[in-house]
């Protein structure tokens, strides 16, 4: 059975601050492209567990006048054959150039090279109890703020 990864990708753009009121700028934008679905899959003998087999990878361009960082949030599901459990846990991973992140610690903020980058996605989660038999739609979010250099 193929579960699906779905990637939400969220961006907030953080302006300047004068006399206590915000100063909209218009600046160049970051940019994502090549979307493409991972794949999630029961973990072999263990129906507790749905991991990626294939990661959902984009790419993000950044211009050369933002700067820009990116955060990754647990897993959240939208509709499946059953809800988590309490005790469930739903980790998100993001690699790209050398960083390694992940939702589940302290580690999941990374900053964002200007120009163009792959960005690969993966995700986990593990209940208390084996999965119903189904199809599982998880949402996947990826943060990402600029601010002018």
């Amino acid at each position: 059975m193929l579960h699906r990864l779905t990637l939400l990708i969220t961006g907030s753009i953080l302006v300047g601050l004068s006399n206590d009121a915000a100063i909209a700028q218009e600046t160049p934008q970051v940019a994502f492209s090549n979307i493409n679905p991972g794949t999630v899959e029961p973990m072999l003998g263990n129906m507790k567990i749905l991991q990626s087999t294939a990661p959902a990878t984009l790419s993000v361009n950044v211009p050369s006048e933002l700067a820009a960082q990116v955060s990754i949030l647990s897993p959240s599901l939208v509709e499946g054959a059953s809800d988590d459990p309490e005790g469930t846990t739903q980790v998100g991973y993001l690699n790209f150039g050398g960083n390694s992140l992940s939702s589940d610690g302290q580690n999941n903020t990374a900053n964002l090279p200007t120009g163009n980058t792959d960005l690969e996605v993966r995700m986990r989660v593990e209940r208390p109890v084996a999965f119903t038999p189904g199809n599982y739609n998880y949402r996947l979010t990826l943060s990402v703020t600029v601010t002018p250099p």
